[in-house]
């Protein structure tokens, strides 16, 4: 099962051609010297010379004007270019259907404040101030919040949104206020394509990104596919992610073969009964059934497919996610595989070592995919802010997180690419070996992909299309 890296250009390659399939921005400085310049040489050796030569031009003029000058303006630039309270918005769901990774991502974004600005909470002599709401995923709650939280509360950025969908809304808001938010754990490839904006910059991965980790470790273990993912915009990301990797790669798709149908039954995200979905999955006679899900669903649809017999009769491929999720619905799938974002075994750096031992410390347990997010989210903030000495206006954090901007956070090296805003980072291809162990030391490392080993394809809209390469 070992990952194939001569695969991943030609994916790369097949994927940017077909993008189409997911197609459904000191005036003192120059006054004081032009000024003092003109005015003191002219009087000093007109008025001075006849009368007290040895004085005026050797101790008074010449050496109060260059002494005052370089003092001011070296002290003006390191103060702060903002002053006050730097208010951040954290956007969440820990009421919605996605309510298990809500306190995960919001653990990780405090611990990570912590980390990143020394336990201090403030950043270019800012204190920091955390607006955190619950938007239970629901699109239309996290827009009316997020106008909450930028034009009410005074947010400057915004973070978060466990929802794709609650994502993909918030961006026009934001535009239209001109702040800059930060995606996380959004994983929809659209935030950084389709629907880019300017405004908008992520730290998780997308759906681009896992495809092409777990789509080619599947192709060695059958040639037909199915896939289930649930209705929205996460789901259609990723199932369509996966559809021209496992195409390009000689796989066939039996059920929804099409470009729109990307080979994939769709199911509400609310879904508790999964039986006439994995009845279809049965009957299409696949050899591999690629499943992404979020949120609490996962758990019964796994002991659903267990009961029907799913794991004797194909090769299950899965985002392979949280420990509560692995310990709750993998009783029966421990042998399957597939893209893990995070687990806190793999990473081998101080940050992560900083993570573990303070999660453990906080919260008596390792910490998830979720937190690891949520404190890169931190770290960015932070690292971006303090660049630019504390002014948080789109434009001055915009082209800071243009140039060629990278940190260092629980799971190595992230960059952020320029022209799309897509966060590169480190991803593995893992096997479920079990879910008992109580250190949750639940999966094997098969390989670790590094940041640009399966960097996804430019995807941009047309009005944008001139920013890829």
């Amino acid at each position: 099962m070992n990952v194939k890296r001569s695969r991943i250009g030609l994916f790369v390659t097949v994927l940017t051609v077909l993008t189409l399939l997911l197609a459904a921005c000191g005036p003192a400085a120059t006054e004081e010297p032009t000024e003092a310049p003109t005015e003191e040489p002219t009087e000093a050796p007109t008025e001075a010379p006849t009368e007290e030569p040895t004085e005026e031009p050797t101790e008074e003029e010449p050496a109060e004007e260059p002494t005052e000058e370089p003092t001011e303006e070296p002290t003006e630039e390191e103060e702060p270019a903002a002053e006050g309270p730097l208010v951040v918005g954290l956007m969440t769901d820990k009421s919605g259907a996605l309510a298990i990774y809500g306190p995960s991502q919001t653990n990780g974004f405090y611990l990570g404040m912590e980390y990143a600005t020394n336990g201090s909470m403030e950043v270019a002599g800012r204190p920091i101030e955390i607006i955190e709401r619950d938007n239970a995923s629901d699109p239309e709650t996290a827009v009316s919040q997020a106008r909450e939280l930028i034009e009410a509360e005074g947010a400057e950025i915004l973070v978060g949104n466990i929802s794709s969908g609650a994502a993909l809304a918030v961006m026009p808001v934001v535009e239209e206020n001109d702040v800059v938010y930060i995606a996380e754990p959004a994983a929809a490839p659209q935030i950084t394509g389709d629907n880019f904006s300017p405004n908008t910059f992520r730290t998780s991965r997308t759906s681009f990104q896992d495809a092409l980790v777990m789509g080619q470790g599947l192709l060695d273990m059958g040639d037909t596919f199915v896939q289930l993912a649930p209705d929205y915009a996460f789901g259609y990301g990723s199932a369509c992610s996966f559809y021209p990797v496992v195409k390009e790669g000689g796989g066939e798709f039996l059920i929804n073969d099409t470009a729109e149908g990307c080979g994939t039954i769709f199911a509400p995200i609310d879904t508790a009964d999964f039986t006439p979905y994995i009845n279809q999955i049965l009957d299409s006679g696949a050899d591999v059934l690629i499943v992404t899900w979020a949120g609490a669903g996962f758990a019964p649809m796994f002991q659903q497919m267990s009961q029907l017999g799913v794991f004797d009769e194909m090769v299950v491929g899965t985002g392979v996610g949280d420990n509560q999720t692995l310990a709750a619905g993998y009783a029966d799938a421990v042998g399957s595989v597939g893209v893990q974002v995070y687990h806190y075994t793999h990473p081998d750096n101080e940050i992560n070592d900083w993570l573990v031992e303070r999660h453990i410390e906080e919260y008596n347990t390792p910490p998830d995919l979720w937190a690891a997010g949520g404190m890169m989210a931190a770290i960015m903030l932070v690292e971006g802010v303090r660049e630019n000495n504390g002014d948080t206006s789109a434009d001055a954090l915009i082209a800071t997180f243009e140039d060629d901007f990278t940190f260092d956070g629980p799971k190595g090296e992230v960059i952020i690419r320029p022209y799309d805003h897509v966060a590169l980072q480190n991803l593995y291809f893992v096997e479920v070996t079990n879910v008992t162990d109580p250190e949750m030391k639940f999966v094997e490392l098969i390989q670790e992909f590094g940041p640009r080993d399966a960097a996804p394809p430019c995807t941009l809209p047309d009005e944008y299309a001139d920013r890829c390469p």
